[in-house]
């Protein structure tokens, strides 16, 4: 038995589904994955992007939280205290929209059921089915520290959220106001900028009139009024104003005058002049409509305009604010077809022209969104933005790539107040009570609210208001409040700042600037150094993965057919440090999957060896090495370094790559080979020992699995790998000189495989070299060369007088037969003869030059000169046969 080694003799070929739940239990139930904070360490932390509860593990994650783990398992080989910090966001408008498909199946809704019950269900839902995306990444091996997972509505991070809105509420930071926000019609909630996409849509573009009070003393172009342009006729019946340029000579003359609002014409609104306004969309007149459109909503507060809204939360039309005739009830959709047709028979509607535009949606229901005015909760974000541009600009926050810094500045310096109130039962409810009298008290808790509004307003009487917060609020403090604050813990003293935010381009908005705003805001500093940004997913066609296209990928079947270790490799080759998607390609996981049965060969090799593997890391004395050991030994030194590098800049695909390499075609592909040979004997166990050691230690922070199978097979010291010391390039021999050497005799056998297959020589068919003669530049060089390239000697050339190892290797040479490299050849020339006569005849061929796709044509060339330059090549080996 070898020593520390297990004495499980290792299976003929890995087998993943078999190794990986049985190692993944084993780390579990022996703790590797915890971590406490220890002050005398370097802390390596991360704070793991929540997942939905609701959701379910795509190859976006596997691009993601991959990394995120190679860090971890990489920081904690250095001796580090890393530690991964798992969680989950409650997702609160993913798990409403849940429950409420959920209770409508039984006939129901949530106000039938009641909050109370309804919050019930919602925690029972969460406790059974959420969670799942956590389960799939213990299937791929992340090594979070799951004993330390927190959820964003637990007790502890509930009572964080609680005391950051009121403090932010008591600076004067957080206010209630009527303001225009994007409704989600079908979830029944605002929903943030962020949360909204621009879907482009073919539609149409409708020119209206609208009549002048006074038209008998106009002169306008349109004859008795204005046209304007409007891809939302429905929302007229809320206009207030008609708007122009100031610098528009067409309106000049009508700017002041009323016009009236077809079609019922019971309103006049004026016409005024504003830069907001493009000239050259449409007809350079815009109806303005504040209380359903963002830029209007901007133009009626410049000019003092009333907002009345005509559009309920229900996305139906209302008369509340303003009278809308028969109208009124009608879904916006249909009130826009009746309406249209109004317009029509009142010879209002001067045109209808196809128009394509964007639409915005929202991203977690569809549902088209309705711009509405409405009373919400408002962070004022103003001096909170400057200080996290600051902490950008002054280099506190880096990103990578650093492209991203310029998307996150760039947000920052156009950034609005923050809508933080949302109309879903599902999250923190709002910290917020009134009195009878409607006086706002903002407390902790209700007991303290009840306090604080008997010393100011003399009651103890009540009511919460109902909305919850945005998602975001409590992730925004997700860094700090899972680390235990408000609370003074050891964990918040050493683990904040965290060490790197891994997170997708698509949030930087939504989550990194609220980070960043609210971490500097409560604890005085950034809550992260770095800022990696993950490259998108999308097919290997471009496309962006999705149930519609039928590409989307569930990495858990990729695991099932290849193995978790397979699947992660794949998608790590694949990322490129500035690149801005991953192009996935599935054959890169069957091609890992391979790989590691190669490694695992590899080390089977070393245990079935006749002679012992001696202790882990020790090696054979300088003098012992043979030149392909200095040759290893100087490869895994530098490939340590490059290794190490590139996980320190973050460039996954570069680091993988490169220890790939090292693995397949230099340790595998050459040094075994080497070591077979006799002069290698005596010292290839000691290093080949002490090698793997080294290069499955740098490939487990990608592939967990199979490197901890096989360094607990192989000599080695302590529990598992996962905690075993990084390699040390100092510890690691480095000899230059022997390593060119080796190189010129990879080059050297090269060139004789290469003449092997010229001459058609079967590949276990041991060729004649001739050797060159006189002293060995380096003993054993001779032996080594004949090995590598499976041949055998015949008399010494002529004796080798220059001393170099180049000189020396380049007088080895293929002996072979001049009769049968001569009949070879013949039948070379006279293929290729015939393929040369057959294409001129087809370019000869009139017909076929004029008719063909010339791509077609300019291919049959290509074959033609490739086709005439190896009958050149053949003729001149025949002309000069070998002496």
């Amino acid at each position: 038995m070898k020593a520390n080694a297990s004495s499980t003799p290792l299976a003929p070929a890995y087998d993943p589904a078999e190794i990986e739940p049985r190692l993944y239990a084993r780390w579990l139930e022996r703790g590797y994955f915890h971590e406490d904070p220890d002050p005398a360490r370097p802390p390596f932390v991360i704070c793991m992007p929540p997942p939905n509860v609701t959701g379910r593990a795509h190859l976006g994650h596997g691009s993601t939280y991959t990394p995120m783990d190679v860090l971890t398992r990489y920081h904690r080989m250095l001796g580090d205290n890393a530690d991964w910090l798992p969680g989950l966001d409650h997702a609160a408008i993913a798990t409403e929209s849940v429950i409420v498909r959920e209770l409508a199946k039984e006939g129901l809704d949530r106000e039938q059921l009641g909050r109370a019950a309804y919050l019930e269900r919602a925690w029972s839902w969460s406790r059974e089915y959420g969670g799942e995306i956590n389960r799939a990444f213990r299937t791929l091996g992340y090594s979070a520290d799951w004993e330390r997972e927190r959820f964003t509505l637990d007790e502890g991070l509930s009572r964080a959220v609680a005391r950051v809105f009121v403090r932010l509420y008591d600076d004067g930071l957080i206010y209630r106001g009527k303001r225009l926000v994007n409704w989600d019609p079908k979830a029944r909630t605002t929903v943030s900028d962020a949360e909204v996409e621009h879907v482009e849509r073919d539609a149409h573009l409708w020119h209206v009139r609208y009549p002048l009070v006074h038209s008998e003393e106009s002169e306008d172009p349109f004859g008795e009024g204005i046209a304007i342009a409007t891809t939302r006729p429905e929302t007229m019946l809320g206009d207030v104003a008609v708007a122009v340029h100031p610098h528009d000579a067409r309106y000049a003359h009508l700017v002041g005058k009323h016009v009236l609002l077809p079609p019922l014409l019971e309103r006049a609104i004026p016409i005024i002049a504003d830069e907001a306004v493009d000239p050259h969309f449409g007809t350079g007149a815009v109806k303005i409509t504040p209380a359903h459109d963002e830029l209007d909503y901007a133009i009626g507060l410049r000019h003092g305009l009333p907002m009345p809204s005509v559009i309920d939360l229900d996305a139906r039309m209302t008369g509340a604010d303003v009278p809308i005739g028969k109208y009124a009830g009608l879904d916006r959709f249909e009130a826009r077809r009746v309406l249209l047709d109004d317009l029509r028979v009142g010879e209002f509607l001067l045109d209808e022209v196809a128009h394509r535009h964007a639409v915005a949606v929202s991203q977690r229901s569809g549902e088209i969104i309705e711009p509405l005015l409405s009373e919400q909760w408002f962070v004022k974000v103003d001096g909170l933005a400057r200080t996290a541009l600051a902490s950008y600009r002054e280099g506190r926050v880096r990103f990578v790539p650093e492209r991203y810094g310029r998307s996150y500045e760039h947000r920052l310096e156009h950034i609005r107040d923050w809508n933080i109130s949302r109309q879903v039962w599902w999250g923190h409810q709002l910290p917020v009570w009134y009195t009878p009298d409607g006086e706002v008290v903002v407390a902790e808790d209700e007991a303290a609210a009840m306090d604080l509004a008997q010393a100011r307003h003399g009651t103890r009487a009540l009511r919460r208001d109902p909305d919850t917060l945005d998602t975001w609020f409590s992730s925004g403090i997700w860094p700090f409040s899972i680390l235990g604050w408000p609370e003074p813990t050891i964990e918040l003293s050493c683990w904040y700042p965290s060490s790197v935010l891994v997170t997708a381009g698509e949030i930087i908005f939504l989550w990194v600037t609220r980070m960043i705003m609210l971490g500097t805001y409560v604890m005085g500093k950034e809550p992260f150094r770095d800022v990696f940004i993950a490259p998108l997913v999308f097919d290997a066609e471009g496309r962006k993965m999705s149930k519609s296209l039928g590409n989307a990928i569930d990495p858990i079947a990729l695991v099932e057919r290849y193995g978790a270790d397979a699947v992660r490799i794949g998608i790590l080759r694949q990322m490129r440090l500035e690149a801005q998607e991953l192009r996935f390609q599935e054959s890169r996981c069957d091609e890992a999957r391979r790989f590691n049965n190669k490694i695992w060969n590899a080390v089977r090799y070393a245990l079935a060896l006749p002679e012992p593997l001696p202790r882990a890391l020790s090696l054979p004395s300088a003098d012992a090495l043979t030149l392909a050991d200095r040759w290893i030994l100087t490869r895994l030194h530098h490939t340590i370094v490059e290794v190490s590098k590139a996980l320190d800049a973050y460039d996954f695909g570069g680091a993988t790559e490169t220890v790939w390499r090292f693995w397949w075609y230099e340790l595998c592909d050459w040094y075994l080979e080497a070591s077979k040979a006799p002069a290698n004997h005596a010292t290839r166990g000691a290093v080949l020992s002490f090698v793997l050691n080294n290069a499955l230690r740098l490939l487990h922070p990608m592939a967990p699995f199979v490197t901890e199978e096989l360094w607990l097979a192989l000599p080695h010291d302590g529990a598992t790998i996962m905690t075993a010391t990084w390699p040390d390039r100092l510890e690691v021999p480095c000899d230059s000189e022997a390593a060119a050497a080796f190189d010129a005799v990879r080059t050297t056998v090269e060139r004789l495989r290469n003449e092997r297959a010229e001459n058609g020589i079967a590949d276990r068919t041991r060729i004649h070299v001739v050797l060159p003669g006189g002293a060995e530049p380096v003993r054993g060089l001779r032996d080594l060369v004949l090995h590598l390239c499976n041949g055998e000697p015949v008399a010494a050339g002529v004796a080798h007088s220059g001393g170099s190892i180049a000189s020396f290797l380049d007088a080895f040479a293929l002996q072979v037969d001049p009769a049968a490299r001569r009949s070879r050849l013949l039948r070379e020339r006279d293929r290729l003869e015939g393929e040369v006569a057959r294409c001129r005849k087809k370019l000869a061929n009139t017909a076929f030059v004029d008719r063909a796709a010339p791509a077609v044509v300019d291919a049959e060339r290509a074959k033609l000169a490739g086709y005439e330059a190896d009958l050149a090549l053949v003729e001149a080996q025949l002309a000069d046969p070998p002496p």
